[in-house]
């Protein structure tokens, strides 16, 4: 067990607290940053200096600009923050959009267009970003904006093959849980800004399918493909299960239940992070893996797949979501999967000389990419949940 975590609730606050605001965010706010060209540069290597300057994964930037945005609502007015987060807003509304009103997927540093769009996602994690900082500066437009643009994204998830289908629609239509984990999350962060009961009625959507669709209770799994009609798809595709978005799909219906006081969607978010870390969590080396097959067959290869190596957003999701779990359970189990992802997290991808966390790990935790930034990693999933771990724990140290 790591010393931290034998340390008192209060320390381990403290903790995480020290290492969003003294390990993380500094670096971020130093280095992020494009004063040439405007926007952000995210492919930072170990040193923090830029190894490409091209903004090549759009959706980083609507992260971005989200995350500030939240911190100065949520922890400290630090006009650092939302100076950030307002550069990021000018760039996307100034570079982000294609005629047709889709966002690009990358950009040139100068904000000339590379590569159009590719899913929804880049729209997913802009619509956030731009409602944190309209309620950040009390911009109705820019909240209008955003709302407007989620709304054109709902549209097109109503039909198979309006977002992305990694099949020809006519052929073989299927659902991606990320399609319902991503607009879940997005309507909450809208309805943080201002309540509409239109959000109410889209977010039971989103749960009915992740919860109805996705789960499979007989393999104690979520699939991340599905038929349109929720039965399973063929093939590898089919067979899909990543453990990371169960464990974030998990904490964000927990989130949900605790707003309405619903014991019962308290609990199937529980047990979608139970079932994440079991099939995530690696008995003989440690660490979560990114892609499990559902029959310990070959994962699917491509773009989104990397199979057994260890990627850092999951075990910042995982260290959230177990302390949230243990929370709400008073269950042992939890605090004990905590305990090793805290120990494996902090000795494998914590850099002591640099800072934040080093990108990817092989299956037996060696540094395979020590960049600190890629074209996906940005500060998004560490400090947001270093930030929500260390509210928690202030929170059950209060209660307790």
């Amino acid at each position: 067990m790591t010393t931290e975590t034998k340390k008192r609730p209060a320390e381990l606050a403290s903790f995480y607290r020290r290492e969003l605001l003294e390990n993380c965010l500094p670096y971020w706010v130093e280095h992020l940053p494009d004063r040439e060209c405007g926007g952000y540069r995210t492919c930072l290597c170990r040193d923090w200096s830029v190894y490409d300057d091209d903004k090549l994964c759009m959706w980083c930037s609507g992260r971005i600009v989200w995350i500030f945005s939240f911190l100065y609502n949520e922890l400290e007015k630090r006009e650092e923050w939302l100076r950030l987060a307002a550069e990021g807003v000018d760039f996307i509304n100034k570079y982000g959009f294609a005629p047709d009103g889709t966002m690009y997927y990358a950009l040139a540093r100068d904000g000339r267009p590379l590569v159009p769009a590719r899913d929804v996602f880049v729209e997913l994690f802009t619509v956030p970003g731009f409602s944190e900082f309209a309620r950040a500066t009390g911009d109705n437009e820019l909240y209008e904006r955003a709302r407007e643009l989620f709304m054109s994204v709902w549209d097109r998830l109503k039909r198979p093959g309006d977002a992305f289908q990694p099949f020809i629609a006519d052929t073989r239509p299927v659902r991606r849980h990320g399609h319902s984990m991503g607009p879940l999350i997005t309507l909450q962060e809208l309805r943080r800004t201002r309540e509409d009961p239109a959000y109410e009625t889209m977010i039971n959507e989103c749960i009915h399918n992740i919860t109805t669709l996705h789960m499979r209770p007989e393999h104690k799994a979520l699939l991340e493909i599905v038929t349109w009609d929720g039965n399973p798809a063929p093939g590898s595709m089919g067979r899909w299960i990543n453990p990371g978005h169960m464990i974030e799909s998990g904490i964000f219906i927990i989130h949900e239940g605790q707003r309405r006081s619903d014991r019962r969607l308290i609990e199937k978010g529980v047990t979608l992070i139970d079932w994440g870390f079991e099939w995530g969590w690696d008995k003989e080396f440690g660490g979560i893996y990114n892609d499990v097959d559902l029959k310990g067959l070959p994962a699917p290869s491509g773009r989104d797949f990397v199979g057994e190596k260890k990627l850092w957003w999951q075990h910042a999701e995982a260290l959230y979501g177990l302390l949230l779990a243990y929370s709400v359970t008073d269950d042992e189990k939890y605090m004990k999967a905590y305990e090793l992802t805290h120990d494996y997290s902090f000795s494998r991808f914590a850099d002591p000389e640099h800072g934040e966390w080093f990108a990817v790990l092989d299956r037996r935790g060696n540094i395979i990419n020590d960049a600190k930034g890629t074209a996906r990693k940005s500060p998004f999933h560490i400090p947001r949940n270093f930030y929500f771990c260390y509210k928690l724990i202030e929170k059950m140290t209060v209660a307790g």
